[in-house]
């Protein structure tokens, strides 16, 4: 008692001064609430002098958390807000974030240039770019631009939250250049080298969203996630599962012993949890958070091992207190709490829990002798400990609460572990020949798991918002729950026996309906990826929705498939693609680029890299961004053959189908040429997709002049379908332009909340008397054809 007395006083002392700014007062209460408690429970003259030594440890704990808190004095901070350039150097810290249309950069300042002389300077500064160019972890780097303190939301406090891990400033896509590589860690470059290699595996093997749903269980990346996969999972409470906290590796290691704990026994199979928490560490990258998950995982995991399960919370408050004492603005970490939560949860109320279920399990012998009995068991004792003693954080800290979090988790859990088995078994066999089809493995459990999230999140009122949530509310409810399992491990371990009807069903029977309900998952799942759309001699478009650009899939009656253009990024490409095309056929015959614009080619490099590109029509106009600067060297290393597109020219797709290119006029796409890179529009190669007496035009991003240049070539506009120009711009579709092309049907591709205001009020009023569908509100919009009548599907 007495080490688990000192270890709470630690790190009560640690929050009583998180939560009161090290106030002295609070450290008093601290002192004096854990001395009343500690003799109320043991009312003995040698626990004085514990609680005396607690009462020392718990103003040591106040004083060490004051001398580590943060500060931004002395640091680049001093030029936040000044409105003038700043150039600095420094280093990239960490893996750069990928987001669907820029990059976040952590960058270890270590020089400022001023006076003309460069003078050593400290902090972080957060830095956003673009896609492209991109940089790479140790990439030493010289920006320059505005500086800008982080904003102090009324719910959240994002400058203190930065701060705590270091940046001190913001800026906002400042000018950079690389100065010069491989000033970071050899051995933190290579452990996220072999990640990066590992997750482009995976993106080798599956689709969108499983291979980021893969990637986030076996590597722990969550960045890469769709959006609406990554809300569905927070309204289900299912976050943790693509997240590397102490819960989620205790969910690892208790699924993997209760998995192979029938076959090895239950002490070897916690052996085998150890090895794979040590290897799952390494593998998702090894930082501190990790480190910290990993320990508290392994506590659970050897009073299983030890069979001192009743000192596995003391075993855990000690590691706690020493992470803490190392480093005591930890606790603010949100995933530090969580972990230690879920943790303790698991030991504590997730045992007595299990206890209970395979005592009520044992009323039916034939369930009891199950093989999928103590998983089961397993998984519903461990989930709803976790979900109990973390709801009040994840209220706390989102303010948002999921109802369905229980039920969705009971579902959901059984196939993670297959999920990060089959991952790392496909990605291992994708070096050898034919191996990739191995992905079918990972492909089954990751497309039943996102289905499962998915359902729970459709559901009515799957969460809540939850406001005015405190620590005084907190803590109470802690309280409660303590108390409740501290009850809960007094009783005996029984329930009342149940009517004999019930026990009649024998074991074959129990194992005969549990595999023929795995059976008919598996079956339903082969199915879907199967039984791929059959157009018969149809022609499909669908535009795809990849937020604020364009992408167009188009696919001929005899199963030609042409990309044209690839939206802002590769991340919401792969996505669409992967929601369109069946996971085990990576052909694309031909990708088309309108015109070298960030917005329709930013994610066109990851699908050459991810998929067998046939051939690749160029614009005719060329650019020396970033952006079209990394498509050419994609170009370059996939091999493939490259044309230019011209007026003309005719894509014959076999059924009667056929693609026309009917624009740039020459003259526009050669002055195009001597603009900027921010006016290539006008020079937008144009298309028409054609089947009987159906078309499309797909008009890139032509303004008024192009369009004029449109209809003065006398080429044919009529069309039954328009793809909207520049995504509802007031600089295009003009009335003009509309009255030749006299569409029944138009699509605008827009991003939701884009800062450019598309698609305009005037271009909406202008479209009044056709159909408008937009990919922003209604996702994915598939078109089919057989040349005389259309169907029209979307994704929302």
């Amino acid at each position: 008692m007495t080490l688990a007395v000192l270890a709470l006083a630690w790190l009560l002392g640690v929050a009583a001064a998180a939560f009161s700014g090290a106030d002295a007062a609070a450290a008093v209460a601290a002192a004096s609430l854990l001395g009343a408690v500690t003799f109320a429970v043991r009312p003995r003259a040698g626990t004085l002098v514990v609680a005396a030594a607690g009462a020392v440890l718990v103003s040591g704990a106040t004083l060490r958390y004051d001398e580590t808190t943060p500060s931004a004095e002395g640091t680049v901070a001093v030029h936040n807000g000044s409105g003038e350039a700043v150039r600095l150097r420094g280093v990239v810290d960490g893996e750069p974030d990928e987001r669907p249309t820029g990059r976040l950069y952590r960058v270890d300042v270590r020089g400022v240039f001023d006076g003309g002389l460069w003078a050593e300077a400290q902090g972080k500064v957060l830095v956003r770019t673009w896609l492209f160019p991109a940089y790479e972890y140790g990439d030493l780097i010289e920006i320059e631009g505005e500086l800008e303190a982080a904003p102090v939301f009324p719910e959240f406090d994002y400058r203190d939250y930065l701060l705590r891990q270091g940046v001190v400033a913001l800026a906002a896509y400042p000018d950079v250049t690389l100065v010069e590589p491989g000033h970071g860690s050899a051995l933190t470059e290579a452990v996220i080298d072999a990640r990066r290699s590992l997750a482009g595996r995976l993106d080798e093997v599956l689709p969108e969203p499983q291979s980021s749903l893969a990637s986030g269980v076996l590597l722990g990346t969550r960045s890469n996630l769709a959006p609406d996969l990554k809300a569905a999972m927070e309204a289900t409470g299912t976050s943790h599962l693509v997240a590397v906290s102490g819960q989620n590796v205790a969910l690892l290691a208790g699924l993997m012993i209760a998995a192979f704990a029938w076959a090895i026994g239950r002490r070897p199979a916690a052996w085998l949890a150890l090895a794979t928490i040590a290897g799952y560490a390494v593998l998702v990258g090894g930082q501190a958070s990790v480190v910290r998950a990993s320990i508290m995982a392994s506590m659970y995991v050897m009073s299983i091992v030890l069979g001192r399960q009743s000192a596995a919370p003391v075993g855990l408050a000690l590691a706690a207190a020493v992470m803490t004492a190392l480093e005591p603005q930890v606790v603010h970490d949100v995933g530090f709490q969580l972990s230690f939560a879920a943790t303790i949860g698991l030991i504590t109320l997730g045992q007595e829990a299990k206890l209970r279920l395979e005592a009520f399990a044992a009323r039916w012998p034939a369930v009891a002798r199950s093989p999928l009995s103590t998983p089961l068991i397993e998984t519903l004792a461990i989930t709803s400990a976790a979900i109990a003693f973390t709801l009040p954080i994840t209220a706390l800290s989102f303010g948002e609460v999921s109802l369905v979090a229980l039920p969705a988790n009971l579902f959901a859990v059984p196939a993670f572990v297959a999920v990060a088995v089959t991952a790392a078994l496909a990605v291992a066999a994708s070096v050898l020949p034919g191996g990739e089809m191995l992905g079918w493995l990972a492909w089954l459990p990751a497309t039943y798991m996102i289905g499962v999230i998915e359902l729970f999140a459709s559901l009515p009122a799957a969460s809540v918002t939850v406001g005015g949530v405190s620590l005084w509310l907190a803590a109470p409810y802690y309280a409660a729950l303590i108390g409740f399992t501290w009850w809960l491990k007094a009783q005996p371990v029984g329930v009342p026996r149940l009517p004999r009807l019930w026990e009649r069903p024998g074991p074959r029977l129990a194992n005969a309906l549990a595999a023929a309900a795995v059976v008919a998952v598996a079956g339903v799942l082969v199915w879907v990826a199967i039984g791929t759309r059959d157009d018969g001699d149809r022609l499909s478009v669908t535009f795809l929705d990849v937020g604020q650009g364009d992408a167009i899939l188009i696919e001929g009656p005899d199963g030609q498939r042409i990309l044209v253009d690839g939206g802002p990024g590769g991340d919401v490409l792969s996505g669409a693609l992967g929601r369109q095309l069946p996971f085990y056929d990576r052909r694309i015959d031909l990708v088309l680029v309108t015109h070298p614009q960030a917005d329709h080619i930013g994610g066109l490099p990851e699908a050459l890299e991810s998929y067998d590109v046939g051939a690749v029509l160029n614009s005719a106009l060329e650019s020396e961004s970033p952006a079209y600067e990394a498509l050419v060297e994609a170009m370059r290393e996939a091999g493939v053959p490259r044309y230019v597109a011209a007026r003309g020219q005719t894509i014959d797709l076999g059924g009667g189908a056929r693609v026309e290119v009917i624009g740039p006029d020459g003259a526009l796409t050669a002055r195009s040429a001597g603009l900027s890179d921010a006016d290539p529009n006008d020079a937008s190669t144009v298309l028409r997709v054609v089947m009987g007496e159906v078309s499309f035009l797909l008009a890139g991003d032509v303004e008024e002049e192009g369009e004029a240049a449109l209809v003065r070539s006398g080429a044919e506009l009529r069309a039954t379908v328009l793809k909207v120009a520049h995504h509802g711009s007031s600089t295009s579709t003009t009335a003009t332009f509309l009255s030749r092309v006299g569409p029944a049907i138009d699509v605008i591709s827009v991003g939701a909340t884009n800062t450019f205001g598309h698609p305009t009020d005037a271009v909406l009023a202008r479209l009044s008397d056709d159909y408008v569908l937009r990919t922003d509100e209604d996702g994915d919009v598939r078109m089919e054809t057989d040349g005389e009548r259309l169907w029209v599907t979307t994704g929302r």
